[in-house]
């Protein structure tokens, strides 16, 4: 699809995060977006878009990937935990806090978001593929996650990365991994959920008179009104608590239950002692396990992901991302059919949903979140990534921190419904003074000569903003060339796609 190059810049930022100083505008921008969207590119540390890697990282830095790791550094985060706990009644305060400080604030608290973001940042500004992060942060937004009370946090990047593998298959496939990863079942509290006429409530029952676990209908209920159908399918609050009585079993296999649980690998397993056996109603069809006692979410998963319900809520919620806050229901309409017809198949969706965003033209509008809003200003001048690591002692800017100040840290998600996605959410006088003081703070990241001209040439052509800043541009020097860049970067047309 031929756009000119206003055009074609301001629908890489739509799609993507903009054009970087050394990519070339596309030809045809819509083919450049689809193509990048069906293999995911692999997560590295990528100090620029030749795909050189960062230095001033720790020794031994790695991204934890398999349940196996990830279950294993989890344990290591509760040990450290508790041994803290304990040894808060031993040591004088200064030592505890020393000890706190090296074996649980730091590894955990500190280093875990740091190098997740910091991979996360370098993929949307380094990588080759910024529309399919684009998607990837649609998507760990939608199946969100975060520490809460469960001292998660070496789960959630390995549990995002498992949603950018998927991302190439079908939603059903995503949706399943979704709910049974340790990251979420341990977020939502069904590792702890226990069904009611269980062998293990019933075992308790008859030794001790009461159970240490109950029913636990938190994922059950995200399952239905959050991931597929959403409260306009009018399911009950009988459905809910079907949908958790078929979810009771499922939980975490981790070092510390080796001896209950031998041989069992690291992470998700389903454990038939804690499901609630027998037949399950929901939305009028039922659940039961004729040929495996897990057989039950199987089905339910097959039936949420190709429900019409379903293909609408995400439709709904992916337009309302990339298109408008209210979206063209005829928009949506060609979406829920590609999403039906493809079975869910993602790349297809995904392509759908670049389209019309590229069909809309200027009725595409978004506040950008502070997110893409970040990764955008990085990725279109140029600017290097702060790598500080994350001591105390060492100054400096780290992206986590950052995007704390922003109001969105991308790992700690108060709710587990996600961050918005309605534009007036984001548009205060608070959240705007956030984004001009990064925007002065950012300015000294921008060293190349000629970067601003050439940003403002590709954005915004020949516009008033940009012949006011061309000319102030001409002449200024030191501190005055920051309030330059800052009016530009929190100018309507970079805080708007």
């Amino acid at each position: 699809m031929a756009m000119n190059p206003l055009a074609a810049a301001r629908f890489a930022r739509q799609v993507g995060f903009g054009l970087a100083p050394d990519e070339a505008t596309p030809d045809d921008p819509l083919a450049w977006a689809q193509a990048q969207l069906d293999k995911a590119p692999p997560v590295t540390f990528l100090a620029d878009r030749r795909g050189a890697l960062m230095t001033g990282l720790p020794e031994g830095l790695r991204l934890l990937d398999s349940q196996k790791d990830a279950t294993l550094a989890m344990q290591g985060h509760w040990d450290a935990e508790k041994n803290t706990f304990e040894q808060s009644r031993k040591l004088p305060r200064p030592e505890w806090e020393k000890l706190r400080y090296e074996t649980v604030d730091l590894p955990y608290w500190r280093l875990e978001p740091w190098k997740e973001v910091l991979a996360r940042g370098a993929m949307a500004v380094n990588g080759p593929a910024p529309v399919f992060e684009r998607f990837w942060h649609f998507w760990t937004n939608h199946f969100t996650v975060a520490p809460a009370t469960n001292n998660i946090n070496a789960l959630v990047g390995p549990y995002m990365r498992m949603l950018r593998d998927r991302m190439s298959g079908n939603f059903r496939d995503m949706l399943f991994e979704a709910v049974t990863h340790p990251a979420m079942v341990l977020y939502l509290d069904n590792a702890i959920s226990t069904g009611p006429g269980s062998q293990n409530s019933q075992y308790e029952l008859r030794q001790n008179g009461k159970v240490k676990h109950s029913i636990n209908e938190n994922l059950g209920r995200e399952l239905l009104e959050l991931f597929t159908l959403s409260p306009a399918a009018g399911y009950s609050q009988a459905d809910v608590m079907a949908a958790t009585f078929i979810l009771t079993g499922w939980g975490v296999h981790k070092p510390s239950d080796t001896w209950n649980k031998s041989g069992a690998p690291y992470g998700s397993y389903f454990d038939f002692g804690r499901h609630e056996p027998g037949g399950h109603r929901v939305m009028g069809k039922s659940y039961s396990a004729f040929v495996r006692n897990d057989g039950k979410l199987n089905d339910l998963i097959d039936d949420l992901a190709a429900h019409p319900a379903t293909a609408q809520h995400i439709c709904l919620k992916l337009a309302t991302a990339f298109i408008a806050d209210e979206p063209a229901p005829d928009a949506v309409a060609r979406l829920v059919s590609v999403f039906m017809q493809s079975k869910g198949h993602l790349p297809s969706l995904h392509k759908a949903v670049v389209a019309e965003v590229a069909r809309a033209g200027a009725n595409a509008r978004k506040f950008q979140l502070p997110e893409t809003w970040l990764w955008s200003i990085y990725r279109m001048t140029g600017a290097e990534l702060p790598v500080v690591p994350p001591q105390r002692e060492l100054r400096g800017e780290r992206l986590h921190d950052i995007l704390s100040e922003l109001g969105q840290p991308v790992h700690f998600c108060p709710q587990p419904n996600g961050w918005s996605l309605q534009s007036r959410d984001w548009i205060s006088k608070e959240m705007l003074d956030r984004r001009v003081r990064y925007a002065f703070q950012f300015a000294n990241r921008v060293r190349q000569p000629g970067t601003l001209m050439q940003v403002l040439q590709r954005q915004q052509g020949a516009g008033p903003l940009a012949q006011q800043l061309r000319a102030a541009g001409a002449v200024a020097e030191g501190p005055a060339r920051r309030g330059i860049w800052a009016a530009f970067l929190t100018s309507p047309d970079m805080l708007w796609s």
